[in-house]
């Protein structure tokens, strides 16, 4: 009977972890095709699911906070990192180094797309620069987190001496243009080109090769060999 119940328990534990990483699965999911809006909704819930549960590791409960910090930075909110980032450099507790990340490219957004004052930019920089140095000071060492630190330090000096007139590059100067993602650069027709002329190339569904493999048997036509 012990054994059984032993083995009834785990079960359950089983049946809840495997529901709890299909529900992470599906949100995750829902971010990679840039549909934002039901990963806020489900990470909540998420949230809200394991503080019923204290004795859980906290190691899901942070890849939440992760993912919700992630979801505010390509959704362009801002605030809450900006303020992550600040309060991270004024105190003496480790945060998380993908966070600090987040919160830094964040401020370097701040300073990039609003008012290019000269003392506010390089404040915001000044931060930035402070966060980078701390993630890669607890062990990350993503290339892009090196990158940005460089990039910022670069800026920062060539704006504090001058070199540099009408604050940081901003990429987005056409307001037809789509903000980046995720993903990167959202794709567009090549230059000096109608929109008439590009054609897009999708591939053939698994089902769809094979019925027209089905078609071509036996027909008797002679396949002519390309190349």
């Amino acid at each position: 009977m012990i054994v059984v119940l032993a083995l009834a328990v785990l079960g359950a534990l089983c049946l809840v972890a495997g529901m709890f990483e299909r529900r992470m699965a599906i949100a995750e999911e829902d971010m990679v095709v840039l549909d934002f809006e039901d990963p806020q909704v489900e990470y909540a819930a998420l949230e809200k699911d394991l503080a019923k549960w204290p004795w859980v590791s906290q190691r899901p409960l942070e890849d939440i906070h992760r993912r919700r910090a992630l979801l505010q930075y390509w959704q362009g909110d801002y605030g809450d990192l900006v303020e992550l980032a600040r309060v991270s450099t004024q105190s003496d507790k480790p945060l998380d180094p993908e966070l600090q990340i987040l919160a830094a490219n964040a401020l370097y957004r701040v300073a990039q797309r609003g008012p290019q004052d000269k003392a506010a930019v390089l404040k915001n920089l000044d931060t930035a620069i402070r966060a980078y140095a701390e993630a890669l000071r607890a062990g990350n060492d993503r290339p892009d987190t090196a990158y940005n630190y460089e990039l910022a330090v670069r800026l920062r000096e060539e704006i504090s001496s001058g070199r540099r007139k009408g604050g940081l590059p901003n990429p987005k100067v056409d307001e037809t243009k789509s903000d980046p993602n995720m993903h990167g650069d959202p794709g567009e027709p090549p230059k000096d080109m109608k929109v008439e002329q590009f054609q897009i190339r999708i591939p053939m569904d698994p089902k769809e090769i094979k019925n027209s493999q089905e078609q071509a048997a036996g027909t008797g036509q002679q396949r002519k060999r390309k190349g």
